[in-house]
């Protein structure tokens, strides 16, 4: 599987890149990622490969990607280059961020929101995958909470 995150800094891209890549971890599956920040800081453009599965390189070419993952429309054009013809294309909208912030308390949980519509659009990982996985992470009650709302798609 070939999965695209990008995101902006601070919003919790590189976490999800971790709670994926765990997942998969913990169910032996060999994986490697990658992870551009150029000079993006707190803001910027984040842009993370992810392959799982044997592979020699995390690079992903244009229209191979199996997911994107997406943290802001700003990049929406730039994310809908890297998806295979049947891809999968996971984005927050604007009104989304605002609801977690407000449910949530953070907008890196964000990130947890995300990995739960991840979870329901894919057949590699399940609800009980990010559950273990959350459960090693700060402010794992927060985290499941979100988590759960992406599982519904409730923002």
């Amino acid at each position: 599987m070939k999965i695209v995150i990008i995101g902006v800094g601070g919003m919790g891209a590189v976490s999800l890149s971790h709670m994926i890549a765990a997942m998969a971890m913990n169910r032996s599956m060999e994986v490697i990622s990658t992870e551009i920040h150029g000079m993006a800081k707190k803001g910027g453009m984040v842009e993370i490969y992810m392959k799982i599965g044997a592979s020699m390189s995390p690079f992903i070419l244009p229209g191979e990607a199996h997911h994107v993952l997406l943290f802001s429309d700003e990049y929406l054009e730039y994310a809908r280059g890297f998806l295979l013809p049947d891809g999968k294309l996971l984005r927050l909208s604007d009104e989304e961020k605002l609801k977690i912030v407000n449910s949530c308390g953070d907008i890196r949980f964000s990130s947890s929101y995300l990995l739960g519509r991840f979870v329901v659009e894919n057949s590699l990982f399940g609800k009980d995958d990010a559950i273990a996985v959350l459960d090693g992470f700060k402010n794992a009650i927060e985290n499941k909470k979100c988590f759960e709302r992406g599982l519904k798609n409730d923002f």
